[in-house]
């Protein structure tokens, strides 16, 4: 009889480990709160994105953050508030900072991200899973001529990492794209990179499951992961209550992730950082290559009849409501991006919370002292992304193979207190 495994959290990552467990020759059930994609996955960028795997702290970037928190409708916002866990977030945060660990944290995102790349192109080009997946390259283009002076360097660095490069005046990015506006000053355009449907990519993951036996648990909370002897024995969920017997957890709630681990003992050092998007119809004239403009860190991603931008970082805790005034900077970024062409037809308004780790890479790992209890969270703006390298790492993790690339700069242990 094929060991059972629950995985907890139907976003990207969750449905991608359910996948990739099932693959192994695991009987899956993938449970969640919601309905399958309904958190993250829903409607973020939508990028697959290698080039841009630097972790969030890094050099300067405290400074900075100071600069913006003055503004409400700043890329990066921290919501004024009494939270120790925030504080303590923070300050860990700090500690992350500097040039060798940003570093080191670009060339573990890196690994990550580029095996998942693969994992796409494996995925897209079979029959069973289909979702919106084009492989067309990335634009970073530049509204400034200061924004567009640190380019080169950028530039540098990417060759370094092994990425073909093309730095473009105003002129030919105009040629190249002819739906940005006249305010940008040039670009870099790097090859290989991609873009999907998100959403299109979790629920067709989802079907793939059902039809292979996985049995798939909708709107059923889960309140408590069961331990008996040192080991997990299963969870327990709502709508009915009842428990689920297992021999493996996944734990892939992402920025929820923290309150089952608390009830374990578990400390996870995330925050929920809320981003926004707006979906729209797509117009004549709209990009057809996703580009991220560097000044408003927003991306603006073309998905077949729609087009999406979003951005913008927000530490509020767990509130899901939408500000208006930082959602409207990302239609004002947007716009300067794009120009008078820009039509704002069926908008869809959204924003979600993305759990980011204080050295901005994501936990993957077995949980020291809890036979079979895998947790995967902490990705940041990079769920998409990363998700199927992580799926296939938790396979691997749960059957004691060799993983597939190192595991260490992700391990549990490195600022988890148990």
């Amino acid at each position: 009889m094929a060991q059972r495994a629950v995985v907890i959290g139907a976003g990207a990552i969750g449905v991608a480990a359910a996948y990739y467990l099932q693959r192994s020759g695991w009987q899956v059930t993938l449970v969640d709160r919601a309905d399958v994609g309904q958190g993250c996955s829903y409607a973020n960028a939508c990028l697959i994105v290698p080039s841009h795997a630097h972790p969030i702290p890094g050099p300067g970037v405290i400074l900075q953050a100071l600069r913006w928190m003055v503004r409400r409708d700043s890329p990066l916002y921290v919501k004024p508030r009494i939270d120790r866990h925030l504080f303590r977030w923070l300050w860990e945060f700090r500690r992350h900072c500097s040039a060798e660990a940003a570093e080191r944290g670009f060339q573990a995102l890196l690994a990550l991200s580029r095996a998942s790349l693969a994992l796409f192109e494996e995925l897209s080009q079979g029959a069973a899973v289909s979702f919106l997946y084009e492989r067309k390259g990335l634009l970073n283009v530049y509204l400034s001529e200061a924004g567009l002076a640190g380019a080169r360097e950028e530039q540098h660095r990417l060759e370094q990492s092994g990425f073909r490069v093309h730095l473009l005046s105003g002129r030919e990015v105009h040629a190249l794209e002819p739906a940005l506006s006249s305010r940008i000053q040039g670009a870099l355009f790097i090859e290989g990179e991609a873009h999907g449907d998100c959403f299109e990519y979790v629920r067709a993951l989802a079907r793939e499951l059902e039809k292979r036996g996985a049995m798939l648990l909708r709107y059923r909370p889960v309140t408590r992961i069961v331990t008996r002897a040192g080991r997990v024995a299963g969870v327990v969920v709502e709508s009915p209550r009842e428990e689920l017997p297992s021999d493996l957890v996944v734990l892939a709630t992402g920025a929820w992730a923290p309150e089952l681990a608390k009830f374990l003992g578990i400390r996870l050092p995330l925050q929920p950082a809320k981003g926004y998007s707006c979906t729209i119809d797509s117009y004549a004239g709209a990009p057809q290559l996703p580009a991220l403009v560097h000044e408003k860190r927003i991306a603006i991603t073309p998905l077949g009849s729609r087009l999406r931008f979003g951005g913008t970082l927000e530490l509020a805790g767990h509130d899901l409501s939408l500000n208006q005034t930082r959602y409207r900077a990302v239609i004002r970024g947007a716009r300067e991006t794009l120009g008078d062409r820009l039509q704002l037809r069926n908008e869809e308004p959204w924003c979600g919370l993305r759990p980011v780790t204080p050295d901005g890479l994501p936990i993957i790992d077995r949980v020291p002292g809890i036979d079979g209890l895998i947790v995967a969270t902490g990705h940041g703006m990079l769920g998409f992304t990363q998700s199927p390298a992580t799926g296939k790492l938790v396979a691997e993790l749960a059957g004691g193979r060799s993983p597939s690339i190192p595991v260490a700069p992700f391990r549990f242990d490195r600022f988890v207190a148990s």
